[in-house]
């Protein structure tokens, strides 16, 4: 079964694939993979049930148990690289569903690889030197969320003058420079303890992987709103979606007038007709439009994601197809 393995990760490489989706149904295995050209499934010949239930294995899950949600960790050595996954298990009526995803296969990104606009790298620079505050990054799953909050951070650790801590889950991107905390909810390690644990330790910036719940999204705003740097991200499709999703968890606009510098919406597609190259874009909420947005009042001569999306495809710097794909669908 490891030699299996080993091919679907190699493929998984080959294809620069962030997760494998499993799926079990009446005793017959389907797999997809998300990567740069979406979710594509994978050919038979790797498909094997034992595949599956090695995955079980080596994750350490309660094989026992498994009509419990779990999920658990492992490393694998592929041509002399220690690659990091996690292995999460939903079994539901009639089926079982798993999701492989690859921690650390992410390349280094600086801030001047995320986008080829000036005025945009600027801008991102800009928030690395601020000393407090709040920047949310949104997007859908596969939008490049992460890769963007790490590269602002490794902008932060390069002046070196900051101590950066971070709670994710899992850890994505492994960087010695900071103090990565991972959340383990099974081992009683959530994100209400690990921001708890976190702010003992004294950091000057913070990075909260997901605002998922009230409370995460209230801690956000304390930590701001106390001096500290923070950044995190949360599953919204606009700038303004975003800040609507902030309120539902229970952080009024007038709170969010003290604390939130920016908002930033963004989507990863392929450049047209480049098949490796892929291509950021990035909707920006800040300083008087997003006052005008906290405060009620209309704001103009603002492109939501939505206006920057077509203007790419009319660019073409991306496909019509591909844009379609994103606008009209409920995940990337």
């Amino acid at each position: 079964m490891r030699d299996q393995l080993e091919q679907l990760v190699e493929l998984g490489l080959h294809h620069q694939v962030t997760d494998f989706h499993f799926i079990l149904y009446h005793g017959s295995l389907r797999v997809m993979m998300r990567g740069r050209n979406g979710m594509e499934e994978v050919q038979s010949a790797l498909l094997d049930l034992r595949l599956f239930h090695y995955l079980k294995y080596i994750a350490n899950l309660d094989l026992g148990n498994c009509d419990k949600p779990q999920s658990g960790s492992f490393p694998l050595d592929i041509h002399g690289q220690t690659l990091f996954f996690r292995f999460s298990l939903i079994t539901s009526f009639d089926k079982e569903t798993g999701v492989l995803r690859v921690l650390n296969n992410h390349q280094n990104i600086t801030l001047d690889d995320l986008s080829s606009e000036k005025k945009q790298t600027d801008v991102f620079r800009r928030w690395t030197r601020q000393r407090s505050g709040l920047i949310i990054l949104s997007g859908p799953t596969g939008s490049g969320k992460t890769t963007t909050l790490h590269a602002l951070l490794d902008e932060i650790a390069k002046i070196g003058k900051a101590k950066i801590m971070t709670l994710e889950d899992p850890i994505e991107i492994h960087d010695s420079r900071f103090v990565q905390l991972a959340i383990n909810e099974c081992g009683g390690f959530t994100y209400e303890e690990g921001i708890r644990q976190l702010m003992r330790h004294d950091p000057d910036v913070i990075m909260i992987g997901e605002i998922r719940d009230s409370y995460t999204a209230k801690m956000a705003y304390r930590c701001a709103l106390t001096g500290h740097m923070v950044f995190s991200s949360i599953h919204a499709r606009t700038a303004s979606e975003a800040l609507k999703r902030l309120q539902e968890l229970g952080v009024d606009k007038q709170e969010w007038q003290h604390t939130l510098t920016a908002i930033c919406a963004q989507r990863l597609f392929m450049r047209k007709n480049h098949e490796k190259e892929r291509i950021c874009i990035y909707e920006i909420l800040e300083g008087t439009k997003l006052q005008s947005v906290l405060e009620n009042k209309e704001i103009f001569n603002h492109e939501d994601i939505e206006v920057k999306i077509r203007k790419a495809v009319e660019k073409q710097l991306i496909s019509k197809t591909a844009a379609e794909g994103d606008l009209y669908a409920e995940a990337f």
